[in-house]
């Protein structure tokens, strides 16, 4: 399935990088709401994150995952919580970029919005993310639930 196609999802990828961290570009959307932004990030950082979603959710109930500096240059936060006791995760997503004014905050680009997933996708994304922390190289991307077969 071509990211052009999907409704809702989350995709981090690496399109810079050197021997002590990576650029990430972070790309989402609820087929409603939509963003980018571009965010340095390192290896150990990255795969911690991915450790932490394996078989989530577990004891945790929520997890958080933050990127760049809020109301910096870029910003990128994942939050990762129980919807119901079904298996419905939601992510809540911020994307911020070109926040390079404290003065000026209409010029800041920003967008906040949730998707839905569920566990076998977060397992999947869990997979990815590890793949990118290791070879530093690649895609990891989250599935919303609204991209199965049947709608």
């Amino acid at each position: 399935m071509e990211v052009n196609d999907l409704k809702s999802y989350l995709k981090l990828e690496i399109i810079w990088r050197d021997e002590h961290m990576f650029e990430l570009k972070v790309t989402a959307s609820n087929k409603r709401f939509s963003g980018t932004t571009e965010v340095y990030d390192t290896s150990e950082s990255l795969y911690n994150f991915a450790q932490k979603l394996i078989g989530f959710p577990k004891d945790d109930k929520q997890l958080m995952y933050e990127l760049g500096k809020q109301n910096g240059y870029a910003f990128c936060s994942l939050k990762f919580y129980c919807i119901d006791g079904f298996g419905k995760i939601g992510v809540h997503i911020i994307l911020e970029d070109n926040v390079n004014t404290e003065f000026r905050n209409e010029e800041k680009s920003k967008v906040k919005f949730e998707i839905i997933v569920e566990p076998a996708a977060i397992d999947n994304f869990q997979k990815n993310l590890l793949d990118l922390s290791n070879k530093q190289k690649g895609i990891a991307l989250l599935y919303g639930n609204d991209n199965r077969l049947i709608n």
